[in-house]
């Protein structure tokens, strides 16, 4: 298990750098040791499962009502154990089921290793949306549907 200190990591507590200044610090500089010693804490360096427990214990819910309201039943149980490597929409059904904001739903995105929600994306657009608008999943679909999109 990650330390308290890798966790307060990925919950974004530590880290100092913006992400295009990372990048320059990648481009311009010649010794990629010397990047990954220097920045050492700016990477999220943690597994999902231990950063969706972190979100749970934040947002007062417990695993059951999140696999409830994402629709993905004991599949979520999984998830939470470390045991199933979810999909992107599993991830996003989860954020959508914690209600989490676009820079929350975001940063899991991030944690899972999946793409980030696109706004030149059609039904990433529709996703990004829901999120505002504190949609659940079941309403989520709906509008996915009416665009022809596919559903979580």
């Amino acid at each position: 298990m990650k330390s308290n200190k890798t966790l307060a990591k990925a919950m974004g507590e530590t880290m100092k750098k913006r992400t295009e200044d990372l990048v320059n610090e990648i481009v311009e500089g010649k010794n990629i040791s010397q990047y990954i010693h220097s920045n050492q804490d700016e990477f999220l360096d943690v597994s999902l499962h231990v950063y969706l427990k972190k979100l749970l214990a934040d947002s007062g819910l417990n695993v059951s009502q999140v696999a409830s309201r994402s629709h993905k039943g004991e599949y979520i149980y999984q998830v939470f154990r470390g045991i199933k490597n979810p999909s992107r929409d599993v991830v996003i059904s989860i954020a959508l089921a914690m209600k989490l904001n676009f820079e929350g739903t975001e940063k899991l995105l991030r944690v899972a290793r999946m793409p980030r929600l696109d706004a030149r994306n059609r039904r990433d657009s529709i996703i990004i949306y829901a999120l505002d608008q504190g949609l659940e999943v079941p309403d989520t679909n709906d509008v996915l549907y009416d665009f022809e999109e596919s559903c979580l």
